[in-house]
């Protein structure tokens, strides 16, 4: 099994010093996915537009996988509606 790391992006960068074992690159986007959807599940968003990154690297640094979330809100009506 080959270590990732797993660098978070939102609003600052956040490294990943330990990483994680993964069997293949099906497991590496899985974990970015869940950690996209978690971190945005437990954001308060006070934004119109919300973006939310997770750079994977290999150990050697190199960048195997972005995955990123944009959330954006657009009021209808107005704020009011």
């Amino acid at each position: 099994m080959a270590r990732y790391f797993f660098e978070i992006e939102n609003g600052g960068l956040h490294k990943d010093e330990t990483g994680t074992e993964c069997r293949n690159l099906d497991e590496v986007r899985a974990i970015a996915v869940r950690t996209l959807t978690g971190i945005a599940g437990e954001e308060s968003v006070a934004h119109d537009r919300h973006t939310i990154a997770v750079v994977v690297r290999d150990a050697t640094g190199a960048s195997v996988l972005d995955a990123i979330l944009t959330l954006t809100t657009v009021w209808s009506n107005g704020p009011e509606a």
